[in-house]
Order: structure tokens, then sequence, then C-alpha cells
């Protein structure tokens, strides 16, 4: 019998280690190979991990790799990296187990290799038959006899097929919570498909077939972990609504601007740190929403909008806005809240259907004397920025009912307040006012005047009398 070495040890693959030390018999071979079984296990099962990493964001550093893993198989970070391979195969292997059970009846977990090609096996394997499921008569026919006798990896393989033979006709597909963390080619067949719905999945990517479904108008992508979009996405030129929020988005594919029929697109919640130019040839989009982004810019194009009515900004790192805002003359509601604007531009002014502006939690000096000009104005939120003065021309916002001053650097207010007759919350504490303009009291629709820390030495008599102050 040739005798076991080291060297012939340490050359063995790692998933055939473990059989081997069951047949060790001598004490002190099996000592030995369990040693051999440790080192390797210290350098071939990290390897794994990013290499794991690297199936579902091949685009991120190794870093956002790990963090990503580790949130699709909710992994707690203290765990070593060969920790963490056996915990992913373990849930792969109860998942296959749960879906093939006949299958692995008798087999056990250690028995499967813990190998890339394996993980990508199942990878592939089980999410087509989690997305079967959800296929009109799909889990009918995976419950037959014949089908359920069948290995995992024959049942993927029919997987297309059936979908062939079934599926071409249906309209609308609900994948939502279906535990995918891939999302299966065959889904490119579907090419009757008007709405997807994939909202809460643990899905990275998108796989490119995605462009062929032609007639999609509803795509729903809420909180999975795509990192990024393919540039196929462009060729779904019946899009109208694309969902994505709550990713990882860094970016997004210039093929965006191809979607000539999109009105909705929702990028809330991502990590965005710019927009592509090619955003402005959204020429029927009415709402974009791009909440807690990373963004410190917007091009210049987002202004050829000309259909656009909801723009959402809140929660960026944005310092500046660009002239080309203006141009959006269908613009209803504007947020703008906790960024880092210091100034606004002037062409501001030419929003004419402005109807909300929240601008609280920047760092605002002043506001230009175009502000007078959004006559359709309904709510103006400042609170928590530096500004010490009010334009005169604010006078002139006609249908403002809501105007929040709180925290700011106010020493006065222009009389000119008096004039916004349909105003019905004025909101001026922790400011430096240490007066009012009498002109106050004419405002005949105000029901709520918040006055806390400020200085006030004077409030006049009619004001006093019209809130009991």
């Amino acid at each position: 019998m040739h005798p076991i070495s080291s060297t012939s040890i340490e050359s063995l693959p790692n998933e055939l280690l473990l059989p081997i030390l069951e047949a060790c018999a001598a004490p002190s071979l099996f000592s030995v190979c369990k040693r051999w079984h440790h080192l390797l296990a210290s350098e071939v099962m990290p390897s794994l991990y990013k290499q794991i990493g690297k199936v579902h964001a091949p685009q991120r550093n190794v870093k956002e790799q790990v963090l990503i893993v580790d949130r699709i198989y909710k992994l707690e970070s203290r765990l070593s990296e060969t920790a963490k391979v056996n915990a992913i195969f373990r849930q792969i292997f109860t998942l296959a187990k749960s879906i093939s059970p006949l299958e692995f009846k008798w087999k056990t977990e250690e028995k499967r290799g813990l190998t890339l090609a394996n993980y990508s096996s199942y990878l592939l394997n089980i999410n087509c038959l989690l997305a079967w499921k959800k296929l009109p008569g799909g889990k009918k026919y995976l419950s037959r006899n014949a089908i359920k006798r069948l290995p995992l990896e024959k049942k993927g393989e029919l997987f297309r097929d059936w979908i062939e033979e079934n599926c071409k006709s249906i309209t609308a597909l609900d994948l939502s919570k279906a535990g995918l963390t891939y999302l299966p080619p065959e889904i490119g067949q579907l090419s009757q498909l008007q709405k997807l719905d994939l909202i809460e999945n643990q899905l990275t990517s998108l796989p490119a077939e995605i462009g062929q479904l032609s007639q999609l108008k509803e795509l729903y992508l809420h909180q999975n972990e795509l990192t990024s979009l393919p540039a196929e996405i462009g060729q779904l030129s019946e899009l109208q609504g694309l969902y994505l929020i709550q990713n990882q988005l860094t970016s997004l594919p210039t093929e965006i601007g191809q979607l000539s029929q999109l009105q909705d697109l929702y990028l809330n919640y991502n990590q965005l740190t710019s927009l592509p130019a090619e955003i402005g040839q959204l020429s029927e989009l009415q709402k974009l929403l791009l909440d807690q982004n990373q963004l410190t810019a917007l091009p210049a194009e987002i202004g050829q909008l000309s259909q656009l009515r909801w723009l959402n900004l809140n929660q960026n790192q944005l310092t500046a806005l660009p002239a080309e805002i203006g141009q959006l003359s269908q613009l209803r509601w504007l947020k703008l809240n906790q960024s880092q604007l210091t100034s606004l531009p002037a062409e501001i002014g030419q929003l004419s259907k402005l109807q909300n502006l929240l601008l609280d939690q920047n760092q605002l000096t002043a506001l230009p004397a175009e502000i007078g000009q959004l006559f359709e104005l309904q709510e103006l939120d400042l609170r928590e920025n530096q500004l010490t003065s009010l334009p005169g021309e604010i006078g002139q916002l006609s249908e403002l009912q809501w105007l929040y001053l709180k925290q700011n650097q106010l020493t006065a207010l222009p009389a000119e307040i008096g004039r916004l007759a349909k105003l019905q919350s004025l909101s001026l504490s922790q400011n430096q006012l240490t007066a009012l303009p009498a002109e106050i009291g004419q405002l005949s629709q105000l029901t709520s005047l918040e006055l806390a820390e400020n200085p006030l030495k004077d409030i006049p008599e009619k004001i006093r009398q019209r809130f009991q102050l």
C-alpha cells in the first residue's frame, strides 16, 4: 500500500479530504490528516468566500462584495470567512433539500463539495425552481411524481422548454418575496409580459435577457441588492415605470436614456454619485425620485425633462443646482431638504407651476428675489438654514399656505409678508427676531403662528389680540 504523505494530502482537493479523514484508522495518521485539512481550509475557504462575492457583485470591490454576500445570507460580520462559507452552503443545501427532497433524502451536507462549481450550480438551479413555482401551473407541474424524482440539475434543464410551452401568453408575473438571489435568463422568454414584480428578493444583478421583454410596462425591483443595471435595460421600449428603491446602485447605464415611454423612475435609497447626461432624453418622465443617494451635482440635461412634475432630491450632497432646473416648466413638487445647498439659482423663479418647495436643513444664507415669481407655490419649507433676511418679493406668493422658517438667523421680517392672504401656518421659532411687522395682523387665514425662542421685545397690539399672545 502506497503511504499517504503530507505532500500528497496537500495536493488533494478540499472536498475529498473529509472522506479520507473518516477512512483513516490509525489515530496518529488521523491527527496528521486533520492538521492538513485545517491548514487547507484556512487557505481555501477564504478564497471561496471571495469567489462567491465576485459571483454576486463582480463590479464592486472586495469590501463591498463581502457586505452584499453577508446581507444576502444574513451572516454576522464577526464570523470567520471559513464559518461564513460553511453557513452559506448550509443554507444552500437546506434550500435545495426543501425543493428537491427525494434527491437529497440520503445525502448529507458533508458529502456535497464546498466548491465554486457546486455553488454556481445550486444558485442556477435553485433559482430556476423558485421562479418556476410562481409561474402559472408551475407548482402543480413540479409536484408530479415523475418530476419530483428528477435530480435538481435535471429539473433546471427542463425549465426553458416548459416556459416555452406554457407561459408565452402571460402578461403579469409576481416574483416578489420569492427568495431569489439570481434571476434566471429564461425570464426573457415571457415575450408578452407587461408587469414584472421582483420586490424583496436578494438579486444583485439582472440578466441581459431582461431586454427581450419588449412589451414590459412596469418593472418593480424595490428592496434587492442590485449593484448595476445591464445595458439591455434600454431595450424596454414600452416601459412606463421603473422602480428601484433601496438597492445598491452607484451608477446608471447610459442606455437608460432610451426608455422613451418612461414616466416614473424611482431611485431613492441607493448609492448614486452621479446621473448620466442621457437622463435628459426621458421626454415622458413625470416622477424622478432620488432621495437618499450621494449625488454631488445634477447634469444640465435635467432641464430637458419637459414633462417632469415631481423631483425628489433630499438627503444628497448637492451644493448647488444647475440654472437649467428653471426649464422644468411642469414641475409641481421639488424636494431638496437635507442637502448642502448654499444658494439657489435665480432661474428657480421660472418654475411657474411649482406648488411645494422643500429646502429645510441646508446652508442657505439668502433667497433670490425671483422666488416671488412662484405664483402657484403653496408650501415653502426653509427650516434649519442660515437665512438672515427674506426678500420683499416673498409677499407676491399669493397662493402660499405654509411658510416654515424655524431655526434660521432672521433678525427682521419684511412688511410684505402681510400680503400672503392665504397663509395658514407661519413658523418663526428659534430665530433672532426682536420685533414683528404689524402687517402680520392682516393675515386673515393664519391659524398657526410659532414664535418660541426669539428675543422679541415688542409685539404689535393687533397681533397680540389676533393670537391672544
